[in-house]
């Protein structure tokens, strides 16, 4: 009869990440985010320990760049000699961020099992002194994989259990498939008793029978990654397998709603904030917030251009700091109403709204940003827009210098 084996699937640690739009946090909490990914590579380690499981999975992006600061191996030396104190073995595998193509910097403890190569390969895992579990994988070496690797997964031993590791993304068919890409489908058919996927930073089980399961990042990095950020608790035992989520973040990005209402003004818009503010601290403790405003666009557009939203963050995150609250407000969009009515809009045959109804694509948007992508000190900064980030921003332009004509004709 097969053992039971508990195990803790992480990914994605993202080890000394630069932390993104942090303009309005004041250099105390930037200190603070900088260290966060640290903190929730403790937090991962002391949950190993505290459930007594046989060994971690670490399924890729590691570090956060493939020239690994001193200050992360080191951390991560530590971490895994602290796991060696408590007989927990780790397997842990590199990915497109960390890929790797010589040997490594830092010499680990023995009980640190590491996919060197592309090719798939095996390790065996025994418990009790006998053969329990193959656990496979592999490593970028190179930024990119455009090869199906899951293609390459067998089963290895015989009445043990069979563990994949995998840093890719499902495929979609499209040149944009250069992350390991896969099926579902594909993965099943190699008969695994579980796979800890990594690479996409939002946790989701991509099927139940087997487990296909991504954990998503230990620590959220910007607005985009908001919400609680960790790792899965895993026992197998036969054909039965149990999941629980444990939350590993040391701060929260978390993303906020203001509604300023016609004639309101910008010292109640303050009033509000900071009232709003206690129940935002009780909702996610220490937090990092993105604030959206909605009302009139005559209004927030006017405060926005005039930089007095961006002052408001300012006064509310110093009077936060006094109070001693763990939130912090790390930016602001708007969401603002046009002061017309839509169809009302679309009868007029002018300029504005010529303007209104032409569409702008992504794939537009994608040309005008190559330039700036091109900037290696850019590069440092963001690496890449979403479909999403992509989407908002053709919005905000849309509603800027649709507003902006308004108010001038």
């Amino acid at each position: 009869m097969l053992p039971k084996l508990t195990f803790i699937h992480a990914a994605d640690l993202h080890l000394d990440s630069q932390m993104e739009g942090l303009t309005a946090a004041y250099p105390a909490m930037k200190s603070r985010l900088q260290d966060s990914t640290f903190q929730s590579l403790k937090q991962l380690v002391q949950c190993a320990i505290t459930n007594k499981v046989d060994f971690v999975l670490l399924a890729g992006d590691i570090f956060d760049s493939n020239r690994q600061s001193l200050k992360a191996l080191v951390a991560l030396r530590e971490a895994f000699k602290e796991l060696q104190k408590h007989s927990i073995d780790v397997y842990m595998q590199y990915g497109n961020h960390d890929f790797t193509g010589k040997k490594p910097m830092m010499k680990y403890t023995n009980n640190v099992h590491i996919f060197q190569s592309e090719k798939v390969d095996t390790f065996f895992y025994e418990k009790n002194g006998e053969p329990a579990a193959a656990i496979h994988g592999f490593s970028y070496t190179t930024r990119h994989i455009k090869s199906r690797k899951a293609l390459e997964y067998q089963s290895k031993g015989d009445g043990i259990y069979q563990i994949g590791m995998l840093h890719g993304s499902l495929g979609t068919g499209s040149a944009a498939d250069v992350y390991a890409p896969f099926s579902v489908d594909e993965l099943k058919q190699a008969s695994f008793d579980y796979w800890a996927l990594g690479h996409i930073h939002k946790r989701e089980v991509l099927s139940e029978q087997p487990p296909i399961v991504y954990s998503g990042n230990i620590q959220g990095r910007h607005r985009k990654e908001s919400g609680e950020k960790g790792c899965y608790l895993v026992e197998l035992e036969g054909q039965s397998c149990a999941m629980t989520f444990l939350p590993l973040q040391d701060i929260r990005f978390e993303t906020v709603d203001v509604e300023v209402k016609e004639g309101t003004a910008l010292y109640e818009v303050e009033q509000a904030v900071l009232d709003s503010c206690i129940n935002w601290e009780d909702a996610f403790g220490e937090a990092v917030l993105h604030v959206i405003f909605h009302g009139p666009a005559h209004l927030l557009m006017r405060w926005s251009q005039e930089e007095r939203l961006e002052e408001l963050l300012e006064i509310i995150n110093e009077q936060q700091q006094n109070l001693g609250s763990q939130l912090i407000l790390a930016g602001f969009s708007v969401q603002a109403t046009i002061d017309m009515k839509e169809e009302l809009l679309l009868e007029r045959n002018d300029f504005t709204a010529a303007l209104y109804t032409t569409t702008y694509s992504e794939n537009e948007m994608t040309h005008s940003l190559e330039e700036l992508m091109g900037n290696r000190q850019f590069r440092k900064i963001k690496q890449s827009y979403s479909q999403e980030e992509l989407q908002e921003m053709l919005e905000e332009a849309k509603q800027l210098l649709l507003q902006t004509l308004l108010e001038v004709e």
